[in-house]
């Protein structure tokens, strides 16, 4: 059951916009950065700085919106936050003032995600439809990435933060129709409660599902070796390809696969083949970062962009799904933000491997050979630890 159809569409409007900014920042930042004459180990350190907000604010402030019981607030800051950030932006070149105006955009990033959480109580964790918020968030990012690309190619990579900045002031708009009614997400929750508990009694048992800690352990291993290669694949395509169209098509073809993967995936998720999806979802991050570094062309590229549309489509989709379905409006900002994290702490410190590795050798290629290992042991991790059963504590009844 949807409680408001009008939240939810205004939600995944907003969540569209908000992410092709995310990706227009992720995918062009690194080139912005080099030509503004930075050193290219430089690159991938302050590619990182995003990674580590998400890393330390996601766990706070969902915990934070649980306790105060409201969403809407820290969404609200997020987008406002964003613009005012981006128009800062506009105004210095300096390194140090990038690095610092970054940092403020993960935090006002990770502010923006508790949307989910409330868009998840919405929609009353129902598997399709939170497959519907991912797929909107990988269209945000194909269109970030093309839109980018193309503004790119006319007014070129220094104006990017322009680009930006329009995006985020038409975000702003959807945020006039998202209504948060605590009490009636709350009353639909007890409703849904009483019922599961009125089957359980016939045992004479009240249970309550928990969540394997292996997911958490498998995100930061696959964001680890993945997430700082993905931060200066735009470097690697510029020095194969000259049409920045052709970049930014490569980039963004990604996520428009993963728009209908998402959809296609979700539909498939169900208990039983949870843990399957996920360690295929992992093992195919290993092999499209393989790809990366024999590929010489664009069909090559375009190959193994394929490849890694699978790889996340798989494994993200599962492991939100298996979250939702596993938590309640008390605790779900906890859980959520524990996944967020451990996902972004895996990309803070992967990048900093990768950084001291460029530092050492220049060339990213040897880097990334190392960063291979990481998405096969969350393959692992899953493999062992995982149990998609229903991992049910109990519950004396009172």
């Amino acid at each position: 059951m949807i409680l408001s159809k009008r939240t939810v569409i205004s939600i995944l409007i907003s969540t569209f916009f908000f992410n092709a900014i995310g990706m227009a920042i992720f995918t062009y930042i690194p080139p912005y950065l080099r030509d503004l004459g930075n050193k290219e180990f430089i690159i991938p350190l302050v590619s990182s700085i995003f990674p580590l907000t998400a890393t330390i604010f996601p766990s706070l402030l969902g915990k934070r919106s649980d306790l105060i019981q409201n969403r809407s607030i820290f969404f609200i800051i997020g987008t406002f936050g964003t613009s005012l950030t981006l128009l800062l932006l506009l105004f210095t070149k300096e390194l140090i003032w990038i690095i610092f105006l970054l940092f403020l955009y993960g935090f006002f990033n990770s502010c923006f995600g508790i949307i989910f959480i409330l868009y998840q109580e919405v929609v009353e964790n129902n598997p399709k439809l939170i497959t519907y918020y991912n797929a909107m968030i990988v269209l945000g990012w194909f269109l970030g990435a093309q839109l980018g690309g193309i503004f790119i190619g006319i007014f070129g990579i220094l104006n990017i933060i322009f680009f930006l900045l329009i995006f985020s002031i038409i975000n702003i708009f959807p945020l006039i129709f998202i209504k948060e009614d605590r009490n009636e997400i709350l009353e639909h929750y007890e409703i849904k409660s009483k019922s599961n508990q009125n089957e359980n009694n016939d045992i004479g048992q009240q249970t309550c599902k928990s969540i394997s800690k292996s997911i958490y352990y498998a995100l930061f291993f696959r964001n680890f070796g993945i997430r700082p290669v993905m931060g200066i694949l735009a470097v690697l395509l510029g020095n194969l390809l000259i049409n920045a169209n052709e970049i930014g098509f490569l980039i963004g073809f990604n996520p428009l696969l993963q728009f209908f993967l998402m959809i296609l995936i979700g539909k498939l998720i169900k208990d039983k083949n949870q843990k399957v999806i996920m360690i295929i979802g992992y093992l195919l991050g290993a092999l499209t970062l393989f790809g990366y570094i024999i590929s010489f062309d664009f069909n090559g590229f375009l190959f193994y962009q394929i490849l890694a549309s699978f790889s996340y489509a798989m494994f993200w989709n599962a492991t939100q799904i298996y979250i939702a379905q596993r938590t309640t409006p008390k605790n779900k900002g906890k859980y959520v933000g524990y996944a967020n994290s451990s996902f972004f702490l895996g990309s803070f410190i992967g990048g900093l491997l990768f950084s001291f590795l460029s530092s050492i050798n220049s060339d990213y290629y040897f880097a990334m050979w190392f960063m291979i290992i990481f998405p096969a042991i969350s393959a692992l991790i899953i493999f062992l630890k995982f149990k998609n059963k229903e991992n049910l504590e109990l519950l004396v009844p009172k």
